[in-house]
């Protein structure tokens, strides 16, 4: 079709009486669909994809290495546990490093800040992939937002039980002793320890109904903390690449 008529059918779809009700109705409905779109709920992708790190990553990684070491002298002091084969001794430690650490961060009142940091683009991840690989000091970028906030609400809330001393303790043979893991030369014997780790747990707080409700919920929640999470957070910023359970188990050796 000629533009010319194009133009002309044009000027006459403008003129008719549907154009002009279309016409005058379009602001109205353009201010609806924003004021709608300003309704709607934004995108929490930025907020959750949001990394942070540790504000002073040393200084945490020297507190939670000096926790971890006393935790383990703590647990060689423990006859039970030192007449362990040394195999299945690495193995519980090696599985339950992660709860145990979070423990001892609130017996010795160990706090932690955080500052926001910046995501990687893919262009530089691709670029620098390499030299990451290569570099044993390259750290990490950073936790999301949430995990950090996590640990930390955690530890407001062990700290808020007020434990003593036996607790504390009794707290971690009920962690150490796992009874799920498999490959252990004492598997029976160390699921009759989580038994009684367990008992004596009970038996202390025995007459405090409430209190053994709040400690076995601790448990369980201890149990489910994620270690990559606890070691990116703590250990990888000065780590990097490095096995982060190889410098728990050289800890351990060393005690």
């Amino acid at each position: 079709m000629p533009c010319c008529k194009r133009r002309e059918g044009g000027d006459a779809a403008r003129g008719s009486i549907l154009y002009s009700i279309l016409k005058r109705g379009a602001p109205r409905r353009g201010r609806q669909l924003e004021a709608a779109a300003a309704r709607r709920p934004r995108c929490t992708c930025a907020s959750a994809c949001k990394l942070v790190t540790l504000r002073a990553p040393v200084l945490m990684f020297t507190a939670a290495s000096q926790v971890l070491a006393k935790t383990f002298r703590f647990l060689k002091n423990v006859a039970c546990f030192r007449g362990l084969p040394a195999g299945d001794q690495r193995l519980l430690v090696r599985h339950r490093w992660a709860p145990l650490l979070v423990v001892g961060l609130v017996q010795d009142s160990v706090h932690f800040d955080t500052v926001e940091t910046r995501r990687p683009s893919l262009l530089h991840t691709i670029l620098t992939r390499h030299k990451r690989d290569t570099s044993a000091g390259a750290g990490d970028p950073g936790v999301p937002v949430g995990v950090a906030e996590g640990i930390q609400a955690f530890l407001v809330r062990c700290r808020g039980l007020g434990m003593s001393a036996d607790e504390f303790a009794l707290v971690k043979g009920a962690l150490l002793f796992s009874a799920e893991l498999k490959k252990l030369e004492c598997g029976d014997y160390i699921q009759t320890l989580h038994r009684e780790a367990q008992r004596a747990l009970y038996d202390h707080v025995r007459d405090k109904t409430s209190r053994m409700c709040r400690l076995q919920a601790l448990l369980q929640a201890l149990r489910s903390v994620d270690p990559e999470a606890v070691s990116r957070l703590f250990f990888r910023p000065v780590t990097g690449s490095i096995d982060v359970d190889e410098h728990v188990l050289a800890l351990f050796d060393q005690q």
